[in-house]
């Protein structure tokens, strides 16, 4: 057996429809697949792993990835709003972006509707990166690698 590599990120909204004008705006993407099931379907239960579960999605392709967008609408969300935690809690906790230019993605992602929480962060090499927020909660790492970080060129 030979891993491939990380095929894609998969993020939950509250609305399917403005992530996806968000994320296909912000990294030019497209919508390549979509999928849906409507309880009870113990075969999307069981891959799942959730009960009477319900839920509309898509891949989006672009940019040299794959994002998965899902709209869960059962069963009923247990924990807090995603905009509450913070980067040290336990679990998926933000989306890295390798950008060119960290500032003009920055302006970018507030402008689509995102949340700018800090300022760049200047890295040696000539790097930058910057925690900020989708419109939905998720923290966003938006970085440039300059010569001193890994960078996707790399793979």
């Amino acid at each position: 057996m030979r891993i491939r590599g990380i095929h894609h990120t998969g993020l939950v909204v509250r609305d399917l429809e403005a992530a996806i004008a968000f994320y296909s705006t912000l990294l030019d993407m497209e919508v390549i697949e979509r999928d849906r099931w409507r309880a009870p379907d113990p075969a999307a239960d069981s891959a799942v792993g959730l009960e009477g579960s319900s839920a509309d999605g898509v891949m989006l392709r672009g940019s040299g990835s794959y994002l998965e967008l899902w709209q869960y609408h059962s069963p009923a969300r247990l924990g807090g709003d995603p905009a509450e935690r913070g980067a040290h809690e336990l679990g998926l906790r933000h989306l890295a972006i390798e950008v060119d230019d960290v500032d003009a993605a920055l302006s970018r992602l507030v402008d689509l509707g995102g949340l700018r929480t800090s300022d760049p962060m200047q890295m040696p090499g000539g790097g930058a990166a910057v925690y900020c927020r989708d419109p939905f909660g998720t923290i966003i790492e938006l970085m440039s690698c300059g010569s001193a970080l890994a960078s996707l060129d790399d793979l």
